[in-house]
């Protein structure tokens, strides 16, 4: 059965709580143009509908405002924010600025992510630099910003999201080895910064239908459900979620993880999915 675009605020349950009231976070690649959200825009939702302060941090102004108003008129507080932070002063302005109009930063969820052209056969240098700016030094852009802010706070969390893409082969090319180096950058960084009191996580998204995995149509939908243990679609609440866990204080003692939110995709083999594959087959 196809699901429809249009969520809540808080996915399929309602979001509304307070296990982020009095905190602010900063969620990058958050912006959205319609129903059908990304899970930046989606983390942000559901922190702000958490009670949380969320920076709406977006290269794209129309898009981090259209999230900001989602959120407004729902009750929550959002603060739109544009910028490129694949420039390190222009992500340090961004993450300042945001935690002096909030009045503090409590967590950041690196969620910006771009995909090459093709695979590797197809990627020019110029393409794969682009990738890695994005998906990997501006994430550590933003939290070397964000250090002082978050140890200011006496705590903090940081969520990185990762993909499924650097635990198995795709095609990939940039995208899935940008996607790896972030998970080591995880774990390197939650060493460096456990005795500030800060932790380090990073979330590994499966095949989610979004705006960034809409590929196939119906078909390809129904491949994606029978390629996972649970033979269930995820959207980008689900992967919401686990960062509302995460940048709660509920995770307190959880740090340095590298913690797949693929419905058990990694776990099985590709022989032992096809059955299930075949079995899914229209007749």
């Amino acid at each position: 059965m196809a699901e429809n675009r249009t969520f809540p605020v808080g996915g399929y349950a309602d979001g509304r709580g307070t296990r982020m009231a009095g905190r602010a976070a900063l969620v990058t690649g958050a912006g959205s143009a319609g129903d059908f959200l990304g899970t930046g825009a989606a983390t942000a939702m559901l922190l702000a509908a958490q009670g949380a302060t969320v920076g709406i941090l977006d290269i794209d102004g129309d898009r981090a405002a259209h999230t900001g108003e989602r959120i407004e008129s729902s009750g929550g507080r959002a603060i739109p924010l544009t910028a490129d932070i694949t420039d390190e002063d222009a992500a340090r302005a961004a993450v300042d600025g945001f935690a002096a109009r909030a009045g503090r930063l409590d967590a950041v969820v690196n969620n910006a992510g771009i995909a090459d052209e093709g695979g590797l056969a197809a990627t020019t240098r110029a393409g794969w630099d682009r990738v890695f700016a994005l998906n990997v030094t501006a994430a550590m852009q933003v939290a070397r910003a964000a250090h002082p802010h978050l140890v200011r706070g006496g705590s903090g969390s940081i969520v990185n999201i990762s993909s499924i893409a650097a635990l198995r082969g795709f095609g990939s090319g940039a995208y899935g080895a940008s996607k790896g180096a972030l998970q080591s950058l995880t774990i390197d960084l939650a060493y460096a910064w456990g005795p500030d009191n800060i932790r380090v996580n990073c979330l590994v998204p499966g095949h989610l239908h979004t705006p960034i995995g809409d590929h196939g149509g119906e078909e390809g939908r129904r491949i994606r459900r029978a390629a996972n243990l649970l033979g269930v679609e995820g959207t980008a609440w689900d992967l919401a979620w686990a960062v509302l866990f995460l940048a709660g204080a509920e995770s307190r003692w959880i740090t340095g993880t590298v913690i797949p939110v693929d419905a058990g995709t990694t776990t099985a083999t590709v022989l032992g999915m096809l059955p299930r594959l075949a079995a899914s087959e229209p007749r």
